[in-house]
């Protein structure tokens, strides 16, 4: 009867205590569709800016990378994680993460040059997901850690956006909706909001990667309906990336546990006349 017990128990699934390897969260790629405009990349910012279409993200935070622990957020600002489940496996408690622990945060610096332009022609910044330039996101090992991760970036602070890396589903139907707030699941599609001073259920702001990624084959570059960012020329812009497990996603089980990932961002500057 012990057996069977602890047969049951090692085999559930938990929300929120999956741990994850997360490696080569480290390269930023540049490049523009134009030769009236470079769009330029530095590690450093400063002076230090280089239209060479490469340059590393540097860790900003202390936590471990590899090995990042759910957490929720539905501002890039305001992240929570739950410290323990009750005897139901449900996640009720909640803390505002301290320190940034749990999750990355890296930065690098974009700016577009373009010379003899002072009309106030802007570049459109998107994703690249051109196989050349590295593409905006490589894979996991096997797929499932994507499931439950998030990509977020800023631009000076402010501008947030939230990506899904995966809107495909953990092998076996292994997911869990445990995440309990005032006697109520959260959904599939909800996360965790404490801006406010308290912990509320909000729609999840993430959205799929390609509503700002380019495509092209042969002949052409096909744009999205909008881009990332309209940046000003000769300006410099801090970019911010956040990469995490959703704690709240209903694929954010032990499946994805001790998964490892790599990621490389990748952009692309079209001038806007």
């Amino acid at each position: 009867m012990m057996f069977i017990i602890i047969a049951v128990f090692t085999s559930a699934t938990y929300a929120w205590f999956t741990a994850n390897r997360v490696v080569s969260t480290d390269r930023a790629t540049a490049r523009s569709g134009t030769d009236q405009l470079e769009l330029q990349i530095s590690e450093t910012g400063g002076d230090a800016f280089s239209g060479s279409d490469s340059a590393a993200i540097v860790q900003v935070n202390q936590t471990d990378y590899m090995r990042l622990m759910p957490v929720s957020t539905a501002d890039l600002q305001h992240f929570v994680y739950n410290p323990k489940t009750n005897e139901n496996d449900d996640a009720e408690v909640f803390r505002n993460v301290e320190n940034e622990k749990y999750y990355y945060h890296g930065r690098f610096y974009l700016r577009a040059v373009s010379e003899g332009r002072t009309d106030g022609a802007k570049m459109a910044l998107y994703l690249d997901e051109d196989e050349e330039a590295g593409g905006a996101l490589a894979a996991a090992d096997d797929g499932q850690l994507l499931n439950a991760a998030r990509l977020g970036l800023t631009f000076d602070g402010g501008n947030p956006v939230i990506y899904y890396l995966s809107e495909e589903g953990n092998i076996d139907g292994a997911e869990t909706t445990n995440t309990v707030l005032n006697g109520t699941n959260l959904g599939a599609g909800q996360v965790i909001d404490s801006a406010g001073g308290t912990f509320e259920g909000v729609k999840d702001p993430a959205v799929p990667i390609a509503v700002n990624r380019i495509t092209m084959d042969d002949t052409k570059v096909t744009l999205p309906e909008k881009p990332l960012l309209l940046m000003e020329l000769n300006r410099t812009y801090t970019v911010d990336v956040y990469f995490y497990i959703e704690g709240c996603d209903p694929d954010c089980t032990n499946v994805i546990s001790y998964n490892e990932a790599d990621l490389h961002l990748a952009f692309y500057g079209i001038l806007e006349e």
